[in-house]
């Protein structure tokens, strides 16, 4: 019983940095719009109610997802963590914050700044709340945020693992928090109700196309990252244990 009660706190304590690190990472582009629309002068890429659309409705079920992982299989041959060591840390921060974060808020400023230009907008010029232009280009960056999000629900899965590593079938939830994110960004985007409610147009496939390098960028880069850690901690084993015994 006290081994079990061992393994399942060491479960929900991964889960929860899990859950925080994928809601923390989304909050970099909801920022960033924000910021660039205050300094540099440009239409509000990002509005109140499609930042609720994310939070409130898109981001939920795969968090709820995360949250529902089950123990890592070698959870029991860790050693013990620091008493010291809390959910909320500096590595945890850092991750979502100044790792993940800016590779989504690139994404979902780039796609904006795609369909302005795309759209004829020169620098400088205004735009009303309702012009067709300026509900697109949200509209893009609203997207691609949900998009980056949906490859980041995999990222999270691990703190140093490859996402690739784990089969998808281990968790069922995770496939449909991702059918579900899905969607609801499809009925926000093309369907009646959600383009009044959320202040959106439809988008061009060329639109969905132009997201997936940035996308894609991030997935690589989160990769490389764990492959660092990953030989990082080998080494240290490596070093504490030289004659490879079994401890």
């Amino acid at each position: 019983s006290i081994v079990a009660a061992i393994e399942e706190g060491r479960a929900v304590f991964d889960n929860v940095r899990k859950f925080m690190t994928y809601i923390l990472t989304s909050n970099i582009p909801e920022i960033v719009p924000y910021l660039a629309f205050a300094l540099l002068g440009i239409p509000l890429p990002l509005t109140i109610i499609q930042i609720l659309a994310i939070d409130l409705g898109t981001d939920m079920v795969p968090a709820l997802a995360l949250g529902a992982e089950r123990p890592h299989p070698d959870v029991m041959a860790r050693p013990p963590r620091p008493r010291a060591q809390r959910l909320l840390d500096a590595p945890l921060l850092l991750r979502a914050y100044a790792f993940l974060g800016p590779f989504e808020a690139l994404a979902a400023m780039a796609a904006y700044a795609f369909v302005l230009a795309a759209g004829g907008w020169a620098w400088g010029q205004a735009l009303a709340a309702d012009d067709p232009l300026y509900l697109q280009a949200t509209t893009a960056c609203l997207a691609a945020v949900v998009v980056a999000q949906v490859v980041n629900v995999f990222l999270c899965r691990s703190e140093v693992e490859s996402a690739f590593a784990g089969s998808p079938l281990a968790n069922r939830l995770i496939l449909w928090g991702v059918v579900t994110e899905i969607a609801l960004i499809l009925l926000v985007v093309y369907t009646a109700p959600g383009q009044a409610l959320f202040a959106t147009a439809p988008l061009p496939a060329a639109v969905w196309l132009f997201m997936l390098p940035f996308v894609l960028l991030m997935l690589a880069a989160e990769e490389g990252r764990k492959a660092i850690v990953r030989r990082a901690v080998d080494k240290r084993k490596r070093a504490c244990n030289p004659h490879g015994v079994r401890i």
